[in-house]
């Protein structure tokens, strides 16, 4: 599979509004690549955990608490057999994602019907940051619940690929990432998970996006082991390449044989804080430009790296005032341009 252009743009998802048809509208008029927009200050619903919950067996939402946890006491098993009947016989609309959960996708998806693209974006919060973000009733973390765990998996793979198929409709060419913002807490003592069933659950969910012909990225937004990333089968890396792109450079080996098996690099240069207000397209591109050689002083090919980068911000936008998400996307925009004519 191949993404047709170098430095295209796109978006971790999460934006700052609360008309949803605005939303959609902005990230049609900005983004290289659309991507539907969720909108965590319009409603509790559509906070990342919440807004792919519906389903998960013994969920209890309480709305006024702004609160979500699994009630693992009571007998699960009518609930765990529905999300395998569903996964086994493709009734993604079993388990699709509500328009009170997810304004966006809706409106997003209304919008291009106006539009020809070449592309669109969908996501998914990834199975080890949902794991670890919703606990049982005692105060657990799903993910030590192996009956539970395997459910949320196979629980978020009909997710993304009811994206998938709803995406392919207005969309020649579908990307999927799976959000992992607590991938920076793998190997500490705070979280006894082995590498190989990280990468088990991942690649479950990525091989579920491979199967119906998109694209499946990983976005994480602090350091990690980068090489547990990019020994996955994803097909994109998202990284924080303000503050950690140093980081993402010690482990050049990964990266090298990640980019040459056709993998994508998406540089989240822009930093999503007031730390923007002090940069311009020029500032970025220099950084940029720097982290890019960082890498080909370790022995990678450059014309390899930028034939497959993509720009984003750095992290999601939804907490953010509206005036700062404009000048970050503004910003992003004229980096990809300079990048384009300059590289």
């Amino acid at each position: 599979m191949k993404i047709n252009g170098k430095f295209l743009t796109t978006g971790i998802g999460s934006l700052p509004y609360i008309d949803a048809g605005k939303g959609a509208q902005k990230v049609f008029e900005a983004f290289d690549i659309p991507f539907w927009p969720q909108f965590p200050k319009k409603s509790f619903k559509e906070n990342m955990y919440t807004q792919f919950s519906q389903g998960l067996p013994g969920l209890v939402i309480d709305e006024k608490k702004k609160t979500i946890h699994v009630d693992s006491s009571k007998d699960l098993s009518e609930e765990l057999a529905k999300i395998y009947e569903a996964h086994i016989s493709k009734a993604y609309d079993a388990f699709a994602i509500k328009e009170d959960y997810a304004g966006g996708f809706y409106a997003f998806i209304e919008s291009a019907k106006r539009q020809k693209l070449e592309c669109a974006k969908g996501h998914i919060t990834g199975p080890v940051s949902f794991g670890l973000g919703v606990a049982d009733e005692k105060g657990r973390a799903i993910i030590y619940n192996d009956s539970l765990k395997e459910a949320l998996v196979k629980l978020l793979e009909i997710k993304a690929l009811w994206q998938v198929e709803r995406l392919k409709g207005i969309a020649r060419q579908v990307i999927i990432f799976i959000d992992e913002p607590y991938l920076v807490s793998f190997g500490s003592s705070f979280v006894n998970l082995k590498r190989e069933d990280v990468i088990s659950m991942l690649d479950s969910i990525i091989e579920g996006i491979h199967s119906r012909g998109a694209f499946a990225g990983i976005h994480c937004c602090g350091n990690t082991d980068w090489s547990l990333i990019a020994g996955t089968k994803a097909d994109i890396i998202n990284f924080d390449a303000y503050l950690y792109a140093e980081n993402l450079s010690l482990y050049s080996k990964d990266i090298e044989r990640f980019l040459k098996r056709g993998g994508y690099l998406a540089w989240g240069i822009l930093p999503t804080s007031e730390d923007i207000l002090k940069e311009t397209d020029k500032t970025l591109f220099k950084r940029l430009s720097l982290q890019i050689g960082n890498l080909e002083k370790k022995s990678i090919d450059r014309n390899l790296i930028l034939s497959n980068s993509l720009l984003t911000p750095s992290c999601g936008m939804g907490t953010l005032s509206e005036d700062l998400t404009e000048d970050i996307i503004a910003k992003l925009s004229k980096l990809s341009n300079l990048a384009k004519q300059t590289t």
